[in-house]
């Protein structure tokens, strides 16, 4: 099978659009999204209709946990939270619904998938190192545990090797050979909002046959939603940012 695999869409729609069109040309046949589709942008109500509608299974992520109030405000950063504040007050009644209902934690047959860390994923805790991701392993017992939250792609395995898969911008992705001796550790990036300076979108495909995993970098219009950022009395740097990728 084929898995579409993303996370940390936060709100913003022009990028979450063209992830979406992406990966309905690469014959997927299960969209999977890790968690946070609020929080940071502009277009949260808009996100989660389109998650409703295209995403096969979704998980929580510590901003829809926050949004609808099973994680305090205190947890987040000073921008974070005055985001969290304004979508609160943004979001439509059936979209926080959904978002109360979403689980925790997914576990499949050669994976398993949560925003965090397998090890405890409603403590929202980040896995930037090899150091951090060692802890991790004996969380699950499938070949791969995908995650997001950091919005950094990496890879690491219980071996204790690191990569960050780099794309060059005149590249529109890499692919990554998995080995079945080794387990690993997956952070697919982030939609919508890079922190790995390079501004433009992530996405991931898993082929579990080929055992192949390929990050895919992707343009969308960060003009459009900086304009929206910016219109909605949202931090500017939360805007700023999206052009930086940091």
């Amino acid at each position: 099978m084929r898995f579409g695999i993303i996370s940390d869409v936060h709100s913003n729609i022009e990028a979450f659009t063209v992830a979406l069109s992406l990966l309905s040309e690469c014959d997927i046949d299960e969209i999977i999204c890790l968690g946070d589709l609020v929080g940071y942008g502009a277009s949260p109500n808009e996100c989660v209709a389109l998650a409703r509608e295209r995403i096969d299974k979704c998980i929580m992520g510590n901003h829809d946990s926050g949004v609808v109030g099973q994680t305090d405000i205190s947890y987040f950063s000073e921008y974070a939270a005055k985001a969290l504040i304004w979508t609160v007050k943004a979001m439509q009644p059936e979209n926080l619904k959904f978002l109360e209902r979403l689980p925790i934690r997914l576990d499949f047959e050669q994976f398993c998938a949560v925003h965090s860390t397998p090890g405890n994923p409603k403590k929202w805790e980040y896995i930037f190192t090899s150091a951090d991701a060692v802890e991790q392993f004996k969380f699950f017992d499938q070949w791969i545990c995908f995650v997001g939250h950091s919005h950094i792609p990496a890879v690491f395995t219980q071996s204790g090797k690191a990569m960050i898969p780099v794309v060059p911008f005149d590249k529109e992705s890499i692919t990554i050979k998995l080995h079945k001796e080794e387990k690993y550790i997956i952070n697919v990036g982030s939609v919508g909002q890079p922190r790995d300076n390079d501004p433009r979108g992530c996405a991931v495909i898993f082929d579990s046959d080929e055992n192949t995993l390929t990050f895919v970098r992707f343009e969308y219009l960060v003009s459009v939603a900086q304009k929206k950022i910016l219109k909605s009395g949202l931090p500017k740097f939360l805007a700023q940012r999206l052009a930086l990728g940091i």
